[in-house]
């Protein structure tokens, strides 16, 4: 009985080979940022159209007409350059962090008015300040810059798409689609001045001008998705950050430039708020080498919650002019972008 038990009895040891890879062929299926360690680079040059959600006001007038010469909607922006940069690694366990930095520079608006001796600064001050009114050319100039960097840490998910033979060509080529999920910091710079300028012939230039300034704060969610086939890829970026915005103007000494007087002493004010800081963009990627693509896309940025220097100018004479400011407006940034890509 005990041989004939021994005989009838199926004994099922585990091939442990065949787990494990089994194990990795389902991983690398469904989660193969899992098991991928990837450092990235990015650098893409910025081309932005910008535009602006500021308060339409006059700024220098026709004294014979009473029309507007130069308003705020006069100064328009041309496309400025920038940058923006971008170092990260994606690790072990789908965990990872990036770091990242942008700057627009050179953002300059410029709007002119000719007179026959009949242009004025907005009133009330162009009662009170003779070089600033009856004058022959109003010029009027508008500079910004925008600086910012963020932190964040990265969830991935990664899919794996293989060949098969079906009806549909597409199921042919395979691919890799990547989501990052992005949690962190960010602040953006902000930073203007505007100038209003009246030349009278013969008597020279008197200027008004005014500087702002708003840092935002804040903390950032984001998603980024990423498919890779063959050698191209194409990416896509959403990311939103509620801010606490710090606000500050200064205003430079209003001075007669006929007489020397001095009608207004230099003036400023500081604030806060709150505002945001949100930016889109989509890129299309073609891999020139082992390590090494080009990137080319579309970007959008948005600023809300800050302080424009146009905004800023106070014509009124009476007590504590100049000690105001405006805020709580928008900024929005959209244009072209080429740059690089590396991945190790």
């Amino acid at each position: 009985m005990q041989t004939g038990e021994q005989r009838g009895t199926v004994i099922v040891r585990p091939d442990v080979r065949s787990i494990v890879v089994s194990g990795l062929l389902v991983a690398w299926a469904w989660g193969g940022a899992a098991f991928a360690t990837e450092t990235y680079v990015t650098a893409d040059a910025l081309f932005l159209q910008r535009d602006n959600e500021s308060n339409e006001r006059p700024l220098a007038v026709d004294s014979n007409t009473g029309a507007t010469a130069v308003g705020t909607s006069d100064l328009r922006f041309p496309v400025a350059g920038g940058v923006r940069l971008f170092v990260g690694r994606h690790t072990a366990g789908g965990c990872g962090w990036e770091v990242g930095y942008l700057g627009v520079y050179g953002m300059t608006a410029d709007a002119s008015a000719a007179g026959n001796g009949g242009l004025d600064i907005a009133p009330d001050l162009s009662d009170e300040v003779a070089s600033l009114r009856n004058a022959s050319l109003a010029d009027c100039s508008y500079t910004s810059a925008i600086n910012g960097f963020e932190a964040n840490l990265t969830a991935t998910s990664e899919h794996v798409h293989r060949p098969r033979e079906t009806a549909y060509a597409a199921d042919g080529v395979p691919s890799v689609a990547t989501i990052d999920w992005l949690a962190g910091f960010r602040w953006a710079g902000l930073e203007e001045a505007a100038t209003i300028g009246l030349t009278t012939p013969g008597l020279g230039t008197s200027q008004y001008g005014v500087r702002a300034s708003s840092n935002l704060f804040g903390g950032q969610l984001g998603v980024r998705g990423r498919i890779d086939w063959e050698r191209w890829s194409l990416e896509g970026q959403g990311k939103a950050a509620l801010a606490g915005v710090v606000l500050a103007q200064s205003q430079a000494p209003i001075v007669d430039a006929f007489n020397g007087f001095q009608e207004r002493p230099a003036q400023g004010a500081e604030d806060g708020g709150v505002g945001g800081i949100f930016d889109w963009n989509v890129a299309v990627i073609r891999r020139v080498g082992e390590h090494w693509s080009i990137r080319a896309g579309y970007t959008m940025l948005w600023l809300t919650g800050v302080a424009l220097a146009p905004d800023q100018f106070d014509f009124s004479i009476a007590p504590g002019a100049g000690t105001n400011l405006v805020g709580g407006n928008m900024i929005w940034l959209q244009g072209a972008t080429l740059g690089l890509e590396g991945r190790w």
